[in-house]
């Protein structure tokens, strides 16, 4: 009996290592992946890329694909940081290393430094077997030394200096190209700088909005019920009634109530952009740039029996917005393709809001999408605060006479935020929109993140200090006169 047992253990054991590969052979061919892109200067958005590796591996159970989740983001978020670290005990730097060795070297790192879950041991041990299984048999020996090197010294990690050298320690140690530290430095000072960077590295929950067409508060709580049941951690958001923060949530698709329209996907500030329209029931909205329709889809749910006209350039975008608004039961917004940059004479005047979420560098949703960082150029911030304005000459005739118009971005530079704004209210004779405040959704704790009269706001990642993290988020209010 106690050779069968040894014999059932060891089974185990053996088929626990075979998963505990396959789940790192996985993260390491997304990340190559990922890597040949880049260096191909293809755009990937590599949260999609990481969406549908798990939907290929669905059959896996829902801690080895938290696992896999969880380690490639964090090679793709905080690469530099890892580099740094790598490159501090290794005589072959990161850059000159085969790709492969280089992302094998990343998740080793990684697992040692910050999955306190994941032995050293191991972390180790696998990166060797990856090696071997890459062909590089020369090179395990050299993967080995410098992993365990790294656990030994874990505690003497040599970072940029904070005091003589702030931009490059911000760049390092929280894993951005140091042109943007510099300018979230220059826009946020040293403290606030690195609590929005660290505040990017953190884990953010799946936020979600409950719809209110589907019926009464017992609806809700019924529906709340069933997502606790599925074993998802719920913490309501203070921010709006019907919004929730959703931890352990194995793929959206099986949240209950999803087929059934229950709920919307949606962070916290882009709700909060919405609720600052000021959308009256019966009101007509026009969102110029709409994809994938978060916005819209909420602008209809409050407009009810009023109509969302949603636009997006192309049919592959407009197609996400009408699958949206079908999951939703959302009759009233009609979505179909429309260049913004193009003049349309029949929506002359017939909005009593028009959105504007604009084309940004999304320097505000790196938390979420952190390829942006390592894509987005100094350069580009100039050329989008132009699109920006010219999209906004035509958005602004689409306003009726004492209607609203919001500009919004999802990101944190002066050049497409404050600066638009103030180009919005300098050419009145072009666009005749002069400063609203905002509607009665921004929440009385936000009050302080609002400014001129509470025309605009500027929500930050990691503020206010200790709240739940939203996106970073700029909103803007104008009346057509």
């Amino acid at each position: 009996m106690k050779k069968d047992n040894n014999k059932t253990e060891n089974t185990k054991k053996n088929n626990n290592n075979k998963k505990a590969s396959l789940t790192r052979e996985i993260v390491l061919d997304l990340l190559l992946e990922a890597d040949s892109a880049d260096r191909g200067k293809k755009a990937v958005r590599t949260d999609r890329l990481i969406r549908d590796v798990l939907d290929k591996y669905d059959y896996l159970d829902t801690r080895d694909k938290a696992f896999i989740r969880r380690l490639a983001n964090d090679c793709i978020e905080k690469r530099m940081m890892l580099d740094h670290v790598i490159d501090n005990f290794s005589k072959v730097k990161t850059s000159k290393m085969k790709p492969a060795i280089r992302c094998i070297m990343r998740m080793g790192c990684d697992q040692i430094l910050f999955m306190e879950s994941v032995p050293s041991s191991a972390a180790c041990n696998e990166a060797v077997l990856l090696a071997g299984k890459k062909g590089f048999h020369g090179l395990k020996g050299f993967v080995n030394g410098v992993l365990r090197t790294i656990d030994r010294n874990r505690e003497d990690i040599k970072w940029p200096d904070k005091e003589k050298s702030p931009v490059e320690f911000l760049a390092v140690r929280y894993s951005v190209p140091e042109w943007i530290a510099g300018l979230f430095l220059k826009s946020f000072g040293s403290e606030r700088a690195e609590r929005i960077l660290a505040s990017y590295l953190m884990e953010r929950p799946v936020s979600v909005r409950y719809l209110t067409t589907e019926g009464n508060r017992e609806a809700e709580e019924k529906w709340l019920s069933e997502v606790k049941a599925a074993g998802i951690s719920v913490a309501t958001n203070p921010y709006y009634i019907h919004a929730y923060d959703l931890t352990g949530v194995d793929g959206v698709a099986k949240i209950p109530g999803y087929e059934e329209g229950m709920f919307a996907v949606q962070d916290i500030s882009s709700m909060l952009a919405v609720l600052c329209a000021g959308i009256s029931e019966g009101d007509m909205v026009v969102d110029v740039c709409a994809a994938p329709g978060g916005k819209s889809c909420f602008a209809a749910e409050i407009a009810h029996k009023g109509k969302v006209l949603s636009f997006d350039l192309s049919d592959a975008k407009v197609d996400l917005i009408k699958e949206n608004a079908k999951r939703l039961k959302l009759g009233n917004l009609k979505a179909e393709v429309h260049d913004a940059l193009e003049y349309d004479s029949s929506l002359e005047g017939i909005a009593d809001v028009v959105i504007c979420d604009l084309p940004c560098s999304g320097l505000g949703v790196i938390g979420r999408k952190p390829d942006i960082k390592f894509r987005v150029k100094p350069e580009d911030i100039t050329a989008l605060a132009e699109l920006q304005r010219r999209i906004l000459t035509n958005a602004a005739r689409y306003v009726r006479s004492g209607g609203r118009l919001i500009f919004s971005t999802c990101t944190v530079s002066e050049e497409e935020n404050d600066q638009n704004r103030k180009w919005i209210l300098d050419n009145k004779e072009l666009l005749h929109l002069k400063k609203a405040p905002l509607g009665k959704g921004l929440p009385e704790s936000l009050n302080d993140m609002a400014g001129d009269g509470k025309s605009y706001v500027r929500f930050l990642t990691g503020e206010p200090d200790g709240a739940p993290l939203m996106d970073g988020f700029f909103v803007a209010a104008f009346e057509k006169e």
